[in-house]
C-alpha cells in the first residue's frame, strides 16, 4: 500500500512504511529525522503523540524549505 508524499506539490507515490519520498526526506534537518526515528521506537511508537508531533515537525520543515525556494 502506498500514499502520496506529504510535501507541498509532490505527488510521488511513497510506500506506506516511509513518511515521504527520498528527496524530501533528506530535506528534513537531521535532528528532526532523528526525532521521527526515535519516536517511532522500532514500530512501538506509531500513533503516539511524540511520533505524530515529530512527523508534523518534519513535514512542516520540508514545506518551509519548499516555500523559501519558491520565494
Amino acid at each position: 500500500m502506498n500514499h502520496e508524499c506529504p510535501a507541498d506539490r509532490c505527488s510521488r507515490s511513497v510506500p506506506s512504511h516511509m513518511l515521504m519520498c527520498r528527496n524530501h526526506w533528506f530535506m528534513v534537518p537531521k535532528p528532526l529525522r532523528d526525532d521521527v526515528w526515535d519516536a517511532y521506537a522500532g514500530g512501538s511508537g506509531v500513533g503516539s503523540d511524540a511520533h505524530n508531533e515529530a512527523i508534523m515537525a518534519a513535514i512542516d520543515a520540508v514545506n518551509a524549505k519548499l516555500g523559501e525556494a519558491r520565494s
